[in-house]
């Protein structure tokens, strides 16, 4: 499993503008949905912003992994957002979150979530990584950074 595989350029969104933490998802769904990345955005942003509520997906070093497991998303897939400024998102670190990583799953695909979910939280805690995403110029170095640190 490569974290490459389940991104495509066009769910990379860089300088989004937000001030909060709703609003950056919200955002980020939106652009979602203009590449029919989701069958329902409106039913999908609800799962992610319920999973939300459970307990924040900040997870330090200005990083958010909002998820949800919903059938209103074809295939695992992984959306890019790098936010202009950092936002609060509730992290333990009280670090604002400029990289969120929005994964949506399938129902069906539980022990393929799972995985996706814990390489992805392994590779963004890399600082040198990280840096080089806060970095990037376009969508396609975005992705590249992922395949090189794959391989």
């Amino acid at each position: 499993m490569r974290l490459s595989d389940y991104m495509r350029d066009s769910l990379i969104f860089l300088d989004l503008d937000a001030e909060e933490k709703t609003t950056a998802i919200t955002k980020t769904v939106d652009l979602m949905k203009d590449t029919k990345a989701i069958t329902d955005p409106e039913k999908f942003l609800n799962s992610v912003l319920e999973r939300e509520r459970l307990g924040s997906t900040a997870i330090g070093k200005g990083v958010a992994l909002p998820h949800a497991r919903t059938p209103h998303i074809n295939q695992i897939t992984i959306a890019i957002s790098r936010l202009k400024n950092g936002i609060d998102f509730g992290a333990e670190d009280d670090e604002p979150v400029k990289l969120i990583f929005l994964l949506g799953t399938p129902l069906k695909s539980v022990s393929e979530y799972l995985n996706v979910l814990a390489r992805l939280s392994r590779v963004i805690k890399d600082d040198k990584f990280r840096k080089k995403l806060l970095k990037a110029g376009t969508a396609v170095q975005v992705r590249s950074l992922f395949e090189e640190i794959e391989q």
